[in-house]
């Protein structure tokens, strides 16, 4: 059984809790307060005892030794004289019996007890001769009574500041704190019977009015909350009619049915399809009305229990007229009121689609034998280029060595002839002309029989120690000569750091740099010729990587000339055909260059010249 709270205020609560405390506290400071006094006390009576028995035994000695009984009796009673002394006892040879008591009728509190002996000494320099033995008692009941009435100040003062405590604690309760919770009170019951937005007073800025100001700020917020509220319930009965009027007038089917699968709404565009006219559908089963094959909705069925969805499951029903309908369903599990959960789906009438894939899907398997055909005629026509190619390989290899071999015969007898002194000046002109002609064609045989070599897959590198730095002087000494005779400016631009030797074929480096070396000279009119070596990557794992390039202030390119470039037997302008060349030079460069793991990179522009550069990354000798 629960239990009810007691039903005390907040003032009676916090007045209780602070008398308390001060309670305590002067219970504390009083007990601290008369426990120290009662020791002072006890201190002060003992102190006082042993000057008594100081006293006694200084003036009873003489007398007793004289055997004085009158003085005796005289110094005993005057003892006794003292409230403080309960009992005195003597006991000697000195004294009448040989004892002498006095004792207070009444009985002793907490006595103090102190024995001592009474010696007398004749002569001051004589030793003290004990006389008799002395028990002097004395009581508390002073020091009881100090305490007590210590003990009643300070219950009198509890009850004094227990009062003011009371009294002061209430008053500023009330006025601090109990008005204005009070006034809090009735702030809430206000907005809590509707007046929302209502607000109370701050008389002071403390706890009290923070909190008012808060009350003031929900009440506001309040205000403002239910202004929303209300908004947002028109703005949903206004999304409702929009969602009724969309699932009313939707082209797609729309329909919600719970887990057994019967239908719950069903919008007009899917009561359309099915042809069920004036039916309502509402109740009835969906197996029942769209017809669909039980295997296919098993099988819908277990898609939704294991996935909670279905996504684009092309489906046949039965249409209007008993006609076959293919249909997309999109529907996914809905958790409803109450915990019952529902089907949402949407349907679209692809009939037409359909038939257009199934009429696609057919001429996709005629394509499909058409392109069968046609990969195997591509096949055959692909042997029977392979083969013309290795014809022309031999060809061109049997052609080049019956070219070669009268060709360097007439090199060879032009050449003796002109080292004879007997022929004519206007003979050695004749023979310096056979002979440049012949290296002409020369050159060009050993062109074409190295890209025939390259597309036939037959040139191989073969890396050597290589000096670069001899290597580039070697390939700048055969165009110097036509640089310096063309007035153009050629410069060597070679990094320090270059290393002395590299694992390099060095026949096919100094190939390509020449080409690209030739090419500069030969369409550069004016300006400069420049090669460029340098390092671009520090050896790493006994690699280094070098760039090459060669630029001129030349003719330049257009970006169509740049993008045939490298196409073999292609001279991108008019100026390549009067100037010579069979075109392959750049194409041979670049496939060799590609051999070595790289590409040379062109960048130009027309009338300003162009740049050839590419990088090698090659082992250290």
């Amino acid at each position: 059984m629960a239990l009810t709270p007691l039903s005390i205020g907040i003032q009676t609560r916090l007045t209780a809790g602070i008398a308390l405390v001060a309670s305590l506290l002067v219970l504390v400071v009083g007990w601290t307060w008369t426990s120290y006094e009662e020791g002072e006390l006890m201190e002060a009576l003992r102190q006082r005892e042993e000057r008594m028995a100081g006293l006694i035994e200084r003036g009873f000695a003489g007398p007793i030794w004289n055997l004085d009984h009158v003085a005796i009796e005289n110094l005993l009673d005057a003892v006794m004289a003292d409230p403080e002394v309960h009992a005195i006892e003597l006991q000697g040879l000195g004294l009448r019996g040989g004892v002498a008591r006095r004792e207070r009728d009444r009985p002793a509190n907490e006595p103090l007890r102190r024995d001592f002996a009474i010696n007398y000494q004749h002569a001051a320099d004589a030793p003290g001769a004990e006389v008799a033995s002395a028990v002097l008692t004395f009581t508390r009941d002073q020091v009881d009574e100090q305490v007590h009435r210590t003990r009643v100040f300070v219950v009198e003062l509890l009850a004094v500041v227990v009062i003011g405590i009371v009294v002061a604690t209430s008053l500023l309760v009330h006025w601090l704190v109990r008005r204005p919770v009070k006034r809090l009170g009735g702030l809430a019951q206000r907005v809590a019977k509707g007046d929302l937005g209502a607000q109370e007073a701050v008389e002071r800025m403390d706890e009290i009015g923070e909190l008012t100001t808060r009350f003031n700020a929900m009440s506001l917020k309040l205000r403002s909350a239910a202004d929303q509220v209300q908004l947002s319930s028109q703005g949903l009965r206004a999304s409702e009619a929009r969602y009724r009027s969309l699932f009313e007038n939707a082209t797609e089917g729309i329909f919600q049915a719970d887990a057994d699968g019967c239908v719950l709404s069903m919008n007009r565009a899917f009561t359309q399809m099915l042809g069920l006219g004036t039916q309502n559908p509402v109740g009835r089963r969906l197996l029942e009305l769209t017809g669909i094959d039980r295997a296919e909705m098993r099988r819908v069925a277990a898609i939704m229990n294991e996935q909670g969805k279905v996504q684009q499951a092309q489906l046949q029903l039965r249409g209007a007229g008993g006609r076959p309908l293919w249909v997309e369903l999109n529907a996914h599990w809905v958790d409803g009121d109450g915990g019952q959960r529902r089907i949402e789906g949407m349907v679209s009438d692809i009939s037409l689609r359909h038939q257009a894939e199934t009429e696609l899907t057919r001429h996709r398997d005629h394509l499909e034998d058409l392109v069968d055909e046609r990969t195997a005629e591509l096949s055959e026509s692909k042997l029977r280029a392979e083969a013309a190619n290795q014809a022309k390989g031999r060809f061109l290899a049997t052609m080049s060595h019956e070219f070669r071999t009268p060709l360097n015969a007439i090199l060879g007898f032009a050449q003796l002839m002109q080292m004879d002194p007997a022929v004519p000046a206007a003979q050695q002109v004749r023979l310096q002309l056979i002979r440049d002609s012949g290296l002409h064609l020369l050159e060009l045989i050993n062109d074409v029989l190295d890209m025939a070599s390259i597309e036939a897959g037959k040139v191989h590198l073969k890396p050597t120690p290589v000096d670069v730095r001899s290597l580039l002087e070697m390939a700048c000494d055969s165009v110097r000569l036509r640089a310096e005779q063309k007035g153009l400016s050629f410069v060597r631009d070679v990094d320090p750091r270059l290393p002395e030797q590299v694992l390099v074929d060095g026949q096919r480096l100094r190939q390509v740099l020449l080409n690209l070396l030739s090419n500069a000279v030969k369409f550069t009119d004016s300006g400069t010729v420049t090669l460029i070596a340098s390092v671009i990557e520090q050896p790493q794992d006994g690699h280094i990587r070098l760039r090459f390039g060669v630029t001129d202030s030349g003719i330049g390119m257009t970006p169509a000339q740049q993008a045939r470039l490298f196409q073999a037997f292609e001279q991108v302008s008019e100026a390549s055909r009067h100037l010579g060349g069979t075109g392959l030079g750049l194409s041979i460069s670049q496939q060799l260059v590609r051999l070595m793991g790289s590409q040379i990179v062109v960048q130009s522009t027309a009338g300003q010249g162009s740049s050839f550069v590419f990088e090698l990354k090659v082992p250290l000798a």
